[in-house]
């Protein structure tokens, strides 16, 4: 597959990739040196290096988020003073910018690897938060998009911790028995989670869990003094295929809709795949079964990503087929074959996106899609 080297506009040529599936990486002996970028375009079937790399490279001085909404998150360290990094939201399609509150490395101490996230498609809603969540602790920290973006609103950004109990905590032992050593209880993470009119829905950890969702209309851009609110609802996630014991669920919003879809796996391997499934939310329904399989997605593409995260875009203005569900098939491997699963059909197809063995992954493959 033929390769591109990038030295670009902002948002031009980046803009007719779009979406592009992301290999962060470095090479052997360079751990000082900022990760490059191996990005592949799924509607132009073609490969390119290091595309806008002045804004996403990633290193000691500078940090990008990408969200399932389109805009990235980009915060880099000020010449004058490195403790304070400028931050912006920025707009992969047209190059705009967005500038947020500063983020003080001491006061907020924002680790790198987040989920970010925003709670409404258009950054520049009165009501649009940025929320990073954090992966290994239940932590988050968030800003107001809609403020100012000057220097006085560096302590915009809030952290919260949250708690939505405990992990199964470990068997007791048989009566009689003393245990070995206490096990301190591991707090639940929120992983699979998607931005849903304004709030972030997620999941607590199984089917038998109720719904969630974090609302952050009690936090103003102003007066940050009030704490979002967690609310559970009356029905719970949906369950995986019947008969697989092991997967994974994603949520993803769509057109005005929120969607669930589930990967089961046999046997526990996580690279022989035996069932997809596609659930719509019934908002409308009074009863706890809300959850409506359905077998066409509209004139969309689902994007999934290692942790939970999925994207929607739409297919025929990018020259995509809809009704198609990309992934990286093998889960735990790091190589290059992508999985596009066709709703209609039941049927997918692998297709191998570059040939580079020696590529050191600094995190999953990730997706850039359009801003809708």
């Amino acid at each position: 597959m033929e390769e591109h080297a990038d030295a670009t506009k902002l948002g031009s040529s980046m803009s007719s990739c779009l979406p592009l599936l992301v290999f962060q990486h470095r090479h052997h002996g360079q751990e000082d040196v900022d990760n490059e970028m191996l990005m592949f375009s799924i509607s132009k079937q073609s490969l390119h290096k290091n595309m806008e790399h002045g804004l996403l490279a990633v290193g000691n001085s500078s940090m990008c988020w990408t969200t399932p909404q389109g805009w990235i998150l980009l915060a880099r360290a000020r010449d004058h003073d490195a403790a304070v990094s400028s931050a912006c939201l920025w707009n992969p399609s047209t190059g705009d910018k967005l500038p947020l509150p500063d983020i003080i490395t001491e006061e907020h101490e924002i680790p790198y690897h987040n989920r970010c996230m925003l709670s409404h498609k258009d950054p520049t809603h009165p009501g649009c938060v940025v929320v990073l969540f954090s992966y290994e602790t239940p932590d988050f920290w968030h800003c107001h998009t809609a403020g100012d973006g000057g220097e006085n609103n560096s302590i915009s950004w809030r952290h919260h911790s949250y708690d939505i109990g405990n992990c199964a905590s470990v068997p007791k032992p048989p009566k009689g028995k003393k245990a070995r050593r206490s096990i301190r209880p591991i707090k639940r993470i929120i992983s699979v989670m998607a931005s849903f009119q304004g709030k972030i829905y997620f999941s607590q950890s199984s089917s038998k869990d109720n719904m969630c969702a974090i609302d952050f209309s009690s936090c103003t851009s102003t007066t940050n003094h009030n704490r979002p609110r967690f609310q559970k609802f009356n029905f719970p996630f949906v369950d995986l295929p019947k008969e697989l014991s092991s997967g994974n669920k994603w949520l993803v919003e769509s057109q005005d809709q929120l969607f669930a879809v589930t990967m089961g796996f046999i046997a526990f391997n996580p690279n022989n795949i035996g069932a997809i499934e596609v659930y719509r939310m019934d908002s409308s329904s009074s009863t706890q079964d809300r959850w409506r399989r359905v077998h066409d997605i509209g004139d969309v593409v689902f994007l999934l990503e290692d942790a939970n995260t999925a994207a929607s875009c739409s297919a025929s203005i990018l020259g995509l087929k809809a009704n198609q569900i990309f992934f990286m098939k093998n889960i735990i491997d790091d190589d290059a074959d992508l999985c596009i699963f066709d709703l209609e059909t039941n049927t997918q197809e692998i297709t191998q996106v570059h040939h580079h063995d020696d590529l050191i992954l600094c995190r999953k493959p990730f997706w850039i899609v359009p801003p809708s």
